[in-house]
C-alpha cells in the first residue's frame, strides 16, 4: 500500500481570493498545510496540486513537490484526481489523502483516521469524516458544511443550511455534525469519480461530496475525536492565529525564531 497526500490550492477563490498565500504566523497558509502534512504517519508523497504559478513558487520556496494542474477543473476531488494520475497513484492498493489547502491548523491524526476508516470499510472507494458542531455560529454559517449520518455511518446528506431541523425537537436530542476538509480515496475510485456527471444538489450545494450521495454510492463516516480549523473567509484568520499559538504541532515544527522556520 501506498499513501499520496495532496493538497490541492488555488488563488480565485471567490470567497477569499489568494487564500492560500495569506500569511499566517509569518508564513503563507499552504506552507502551514504542507508542514502539518508531514505529521501524518506512513506517507510516501505529499504533493501541492495547483494551477497557479504564484502558489508553485511560493511551494518552491519551502521546498514542496508541486504538480501543476489543469485550469479547468470545477471541484478540489478532480485537481486531486490528476494529481494523482501524474504521480501514478490509480491503483487499488493506493490511498490518496485531500488535505484542503485551507486547513492551517489540520490535526495530523484526522487524515490518519480517515485512512484508517476507509481501509476497514470493505468495497468502499473513498471515506470522510464528521465532527461535532461545537460553535453555535457554524449552524447557521453558510461555509461550515452540515452532515446527516445513517445508522451504518455513512453520510446521506449535507448542506450549508442547518440539518436536521429541530421544529419538532422538543426535547432539544438533535445531533449536529459538520464535514471535516479531510477525505480518503482508492486510486481507482478517485479517477471514476471524477467521471461523474454533477448532480443537482452538488452544484446547489457547492460540495462535491453529494455527488457521490446522489448517485447512491456509499461514504463511509463517522464521528471525529479533533477539531478542524478551515479558513473558508478572511474573518476565519484570528481564529486560527489563536489556535496554533497552542498547537503542540505548530510548536514542535514551525516555530519560529528570528523570523526563520526553527525545524
Amino acid at each position: 500500500m501506498r499513501t499520496l497526500i495532496v493538497i490541492p490550492a488555488r488563488l480565485g477563490s471567490w470567497r477569499f481570493p489568494n487564500k492560500p498565500l495569506v500569511d499566517i504566523c509569518g508564513r503563507p497558509m499552504i506552507e502551514h498545510v504542507y508542514l502539518r502534512s508531514q505529521f501524518i504517519s506512513d506517507v510516501d508523497e505529499i504533493v501541492i496540486a495547483t494551477c497557479d504559478q504564484e502558489v508553485e513558487k511560493a511551494a518552491r520556496k519551502f521546498k514542496a513537490e508541486v504538480v501543476m494542474t489543469s485550469k479547468n477543473h470545477k471541484t478540489a476531488a478532480e485537481r486531486v484526481a490528476e494529481a494523482a494520475r501524474i504521480k501514478g497513484y490509480i491503483n487499488q492498493e493506493d490511498i490518496i489523502i485531500n488535505v484542503q489547502g485551507d486547513e492551517p491548523a489540520v490535526p495530523p491524526p484526522v487524515p490518519e483516521l480517515t485512512r484508517e476508516l476507509l481501509l476497514k470499510s470493505d468495497g468502499a472507494g473513498c471515506a470522510n469524516l464528521v465532527e461535532p458542531v461545537t460553535d453555535p455560529s457554524d449552524l447557521t454559517n453558510p461555509h461550515r458544511v452540515k452532515a446527516v449520518l445513517s445508522v451504518n455511518n455513512n453520510l446521506i446528506f449535507l448542506s450549508r443550511e442547518m440539518i436536521p431541523s429541530r421544529v419538532f425537537d422538543i426535547n432539544n436530542k438533535a445531533r449536529f455534525l459538520r464535514l471535516t476538509c479531510i477525505t480518503a480515496y482508492r486510486g481507482p475510485f478517485l479517477q471514476y469519480y471524477c467521471t461523474l456527471p454533477r448532480t443537482p444538489v452538488e452544484v446547489l450545494e457547492g460540495n462535491d461530496l453529494m455527488r457521490l450521495i446522489e448517485h447512491d454510492i456509499k461514504v463511509p463516516s463517522g464521528i471525529s475525536p479533533y477539531a478542524t480549523h478551515p479558513v473558508d473567509t478572511p474573518e476565519d484568520i484570528p481564529k486560527v492565529v489563536e489556535i496554533l499559538k497552542n498547537d503542540k504541532w505548530f510548536n514542535n515544527k514551525c516555530a519560529l525564531k528570528g523570523g526563520e522556520l526553527n525545524v
